[in-house]
């Protein structure tokens, strides 16, 4: 049926939404299916608390180096990613008087427990086209002080490896990947986090592979490994599988801290990793889909994936604003005529690091009169333009039963594109102030 033109105004402006599926639009994670439910009970009545690696959480690790194709040796859990990411930092040497270098635009906790360990961060642009850590700049930032350099796969794209590893090795720097958004990822055909000298993947309800809360390191390394695995699991595990004899000597105490997994998170983890290659493939046909729809929008920058990686999972699908192609129509009130529409849209939820006091401050909060590095904010890179311009929308997850709401979010952005005049005319209007009441004074 063909739209009257009333039908086609604005929903801002008072026409009929070009979206007319109920939210919500992004449903995550699955419910559980029979055999999960199963496996939950039946865990729940053999045994809730696991102290070494056994049951579930053996089988989640294994499952997790067959994942990775073998390429790394160890698996750890832990009860979340960022416990995981403290035991990497700590693994890899992170302490008082060293910095670690990382992306300036990423969620925070990819380099947040550094403060834990008393160490410095230190901030580097992204890569435009990948939204990683730009090579360029991170090897501008090497210091004497510089141990560590922490790669995030930024929204499920893999970072630039050859370059990083390549100024790693030329520095004397340990990697660490962070691959909370990249499960699945490939980098020229190898699965990310098997590059570095460890890798995390956090396993939290809004991820790809989650296990409600929970992280799982992998490393190849045998002292991150021992060290890792003191810091968060002490008694059984300790005793079993560190293998440097005199880190094993603490195996009664650890380093004095519980980070371990629960068996019933490692249950719904099995279950989704299980399930992650066909949720994988059908993320990828969604998303070509609703690419392919919306490369013709003018004022917008539609994702790339380079040609040498594949994006895995993905982790929402974020193209930039090109506010040129709408004069006037800045993103708040972009956001506000597509969310009119009925579309799930918003700025994605991660400032600049720069821009958050635990960053930016000149003291650690943890530590109160020690003194650190206070990370500026950055503006005019390329962090700073992906912040002000990214709009976040949803990881649409299953095909084909996803392809008529994709492809009305596809039709509400090229409503928006044809009505860009009377867009910027409602923002002139907006900003307008209100006539000055009559008996104002003169001025």
């Amino acid at each position: 049926m063909t739209r009257t033109s009333a039908d086609d105004r604005l929903a801002l402006l008072g026409g009929r939404p070009a979206i007319g599926h109920p939210r919500p639009h992004e449903m995550w994670p699955p419910p559980g299916d029979a055999a999960e439910l199963a496996d939950l009970t039946a865990q729940r009545n053999a045994d809730i608390s696991i102290k070494g690696s056994s049951g579930p959480i053996r089988a989640l690790e294994e499952d997790f180096l067959d994942f990775l194709d073998h390429r790394v040796r160890w698996a750890v859990t832990f009860n979340s990613g960022t416990s995981a990411l403290l035991a990497a930092y700590f693994a890899l040497g992170v302490r008082e008087g060293v910095d670690v270098i990382g992306p300036a635009l990423t969620y925070h906790a990819a380099l947040s427990p550094v403060f834990a360990l008393r160490g410095d961060v230190v901030l580097a642009d992204i890569d435009p086209a990948t939204r990683c850590l730009d090579p360029r700049a991170l090897e501008a930032a090497v210091t004497e002080h510089t141990r560590v350099v922490t790669v995030v796969h930024q929204w499920g794209h893999p970072a630039d490896m050859d370059r990083v590893l390549d100024i790693a090795a030329r520095y004397g720097l340990k990697v660490l990947e962070d691959c909370s958004h990249a499960h699945g990822s490939r980098y020229r055909g190898r699965p990310v986090g098997t590059f570095g000298d460890a890798a995390v993947f956090s396993l939290q309800a809004a991820k790809a592979v989650y296990a409600g809360e929970g992280g799982i390191l992998v490393t190849n390394d045998a002292g991150v490994h021992d060290r890792a695995t003191l810091l968060g699991h002490y008694r059984d595990r300790s005793r079993d599988e560190v293998t440097d004899a005199r880190l094993r000597d603490h195996w009664v105490t650890g380093f004095g801290l519980k980070l371990r997994m629960s068996p019933l998170n490692a249950v719904v983890a099995r279950h989704a990793l299980a399930a992650f290659p066909a949720r994988r493939d059908a993320r990828h046909r969604c998303l070509h889909h609703l690419g392919g729809l919306i490369a013709d929008v003018p004022y917008l920058e539609p994702v790339t994936v380079a040609d040498d990686v594949d994006m895995g999972a993905w982790y929402g699908y974020k193209p930039l604003y090109r506010p040129k192609a709408l004069p006037g129509v800045d993103r708040a009130l972009l956001i506000d005529a597509l969310r009119a529409e009925g579309m799930e849209a918003g700025a994605p939820s991660a400032p600049r690091l720069g821009t958050l006091p635990l960053y930016a401050a000149p003291e650690n909060p943890l530590f109160p009169g020690t003194a650190k590095r206070s990370a500026g904010a950055m503006p005019g890179s390329a962090a700073a333009h992906v912040e002000q311009h990214a709009l976040s929308l949803p990881t649409f997850s299953r095909w084909p039963q996803d392809k008529p709401l994709i492809e009305e979010y596809a039709a509400a952005f090229h409503k928006i594109a044809r009505h860009g005049a009377e867009l910027a005319r409602y923002a002139e209007h907006r900003a307008a102030p209100a006539d000055a009441p009559a008996d104002a004074p003169a001025r």
